[in-house]
């Protein structure tokens, strides 16, 4: 490992990203893990700050891919990223990072206690912001039954959770992060319907004033969005809003019409109340 080769380049001196305000453009941004084989091609679009984007499109169409650019995974092998009108290769990584909080699919956690692994978020995070975050994710009741609390060792790569504790913990992990910028990759794809509508508002509240990208799997999320990419074999083949598209009548009409988006699930608590996260 210590011998591979940097796949990224920081530029020397580079400027640190300070308060963005979290507009998005892709410009022309083509990518691919193999050069004969582009997974994404000539994508361009801009997401004003505080806006909500799905980004939708069959298996493989390069969903994940185009997000992982944002946070700087790979760098595109043409075109350029900005925030705020600024490339993203000409800011430090660190305070890139800094100001973008991912929700993964399968979210990484560290062989260390629970709060540890939510500090990550927020290493300066007080035990009362952790749990008011713990709280909001529907986290805080699995983790006091478990044998030390918040101070319970998780295994590495969190084995010792099921994958909807796990799921609220990075949910949980996002919210102390506190970022402008917010990815959610599938972030509920493993938790019951029951605790995802419990998690559906939490995490209504954390995109708010946000700029959200969302790989979307809910009819609502799409329903909701201010933009909704529609992405096939790693090209944008169409953009709007969901009413415009049903009526285009394209590829996103057809993934409605198959029953591609998960129709909400009923809250059965009504009466729960998020706890209020507070800032230090």
């Amino acid at each position: 490992m210590l011998d591979t080769k940097e796949v990224l380049h920081e530029t020397p001196g580079a400027n640190e990203l300070t308060a963005p305000r979290g507009e998005v453009a892709f410009e022309d941004v083509s990518f691919g893990y193999e050069v004969t084989h582009p997974a994404l091609r000539h994508l361009s679009f801009r997401a004003p700050a505080g806006s909500t984007v799905a980004i939708v499109g069959p298996t493989g169409a390069g969903k994940t891919t185009a997000l992982s650019l944002l946070y700087r995974a790979y760098d595109p092998s043409g075109g350029r990223i900005t925030i705020d009108g600024v490339d993203i290769r000409e800011v430090s990584l660190k305070s890139l990072r800094e100001h973008i909080a991912v929700v993964f699919q399968d979210p990484g956690l560290f062989y260390r206690s629970i709060a540890d692994n939510l500090r990550i978020g927020n290493p300066d995070a007080t035990q009362a912001e952790i749990e008011a975050a713990a709280h909001a994710a529907e986290a805080h009741n699995f983790i006091i039954v478990k044998p030390e609390g918040y101070s319970t060792l998780v295994a590495e790569r969190g084995r010792s959770l099921s994958g909807g504790e796990r799921q609220r913990l990075a949910i949980a992990r996002a919210m102390l992060k506190d970022a402008p910028i917010l990815i959610l990759d599938e972030a509920t794809s493993a938790l019951d319907n029951a605790t995802e509508a419990r998690i559906q508002r939490a995490l209504n509240a954390l995109t708010k004033d946000r700029t959200t990208f969302v790989i979307a799997h809910r009819l609502s999320t799409v329903r909701s969005a201010d933009m909704i990419l529609v992405l096939k074999d790693g090209e944008l083949v169409e953009q709007g809003r969901y009413e415009e598209l049903v009526r285009q009548g394209g590829l996103f009409a057809e993934l409605d019409s198959q029953g591609k988006f998960v129709a909400d699930a009923d809250d059965p608590d009504l009466s729960y109340a998020e706890p209020t996260l507070t800032t230090a």
